[in-house]
């Protein structure tokens, strides 16, 4: 076998330092993503998160749908996300773990996957409701201007349940507790793609699905 010559040592190395600097980045990209969720601040999840210049990004939450196109993801997170701004007693913490990422070899995509334990205090017809909220989460990105950025974000919902019930006890609520159904003008644009959420019949399945290594981005491997 060959030896490397000093030259392809030194760029083996560029490339490997690049692509660790690119893992840490698209991870923290993410997590700063939950962060200003909990904070309430949608509009800047939007404005430094996602992608700007991609006609196709999107984000899917669950079984309320797919937001697809800039203008769609900015009403997501401007109007709809944001509401009236009043968030008195609400709290919404999605932490994530478990990271597989993936950066596309040729620098210019990558992949990941997250689970996220969590929980919610939500108003719900006026009364503040505290909630365990499980979900998966599956999320493309891309690099615009030297910067990664949310390119399809994705929400696989696991289970919603009050507090003091488990999600066993629930389970027959589950799909009236995790539906979103917006019908004005800021609603989805697409309808969702996946949801299995927990029921005492529903079977786990590997979705999202941790990424593999790859070359360049495929449309078929959208999350």
């Amino acid at each position: 076998m060959a030896k490397m010559t000093q030259e392809e040592i030194n760029k083996s190395l560029v490339k490997e330092i690049q692509r660790l600097k690119d893992l840490h980045e698209v991870q923290e990209v993410m997590s700063r993503y939950f962060y200003y969720h909990t904070a309430g601040l949608h509009k800047e999840c939007y404005d430094e998160l996602f992608a700007q210049k991609a006609p196709d990004v999107s984000a899917e939450i669950a079984n309320w749908g797919m937001w697809e196109s800039p203008e769609a993801v900015k009403n997501l997170y401007y109007k709809i996300l944001y509401g009236d701004g009043d968030y008195a007693g609400q709290m919404f913490v999605h932490s994530i773990d478990t990271p597989s990422i993936q950066i596309a070899g040729d620098g210019k995509t990558a992949k990941g996957v997250w689970f996220s334990p969590g929980h919610e205090t939500a108003k719900e017809n006026g009364v503040l409701q505290p909630m365990w909220c499980w979900s998966y989460f599956g999320t493309d990105f891309i690099k615009e201007d030297g910067k990664w950025r949310i390119w399809h974000y994705h929400c696989y919902a696991m289970f919603r349940t009050p507090f003091n019930r488990s999600w066993v006890e629930a389970n027959e609520e589950m799909d009236d507790q995790q539906s979103h159904q917006i019908s004005d003008s800021l609603g989805p644009n697409r309808p969702y793609t996946y949801f299995n959420g927990y029921t005492t019949t529903s079977v786990r399945e590997l979705v999202p699905a941790p990424p593999k290594p790859y070359e360049t981005f495929d449309p078929a491997t959208r999350y």
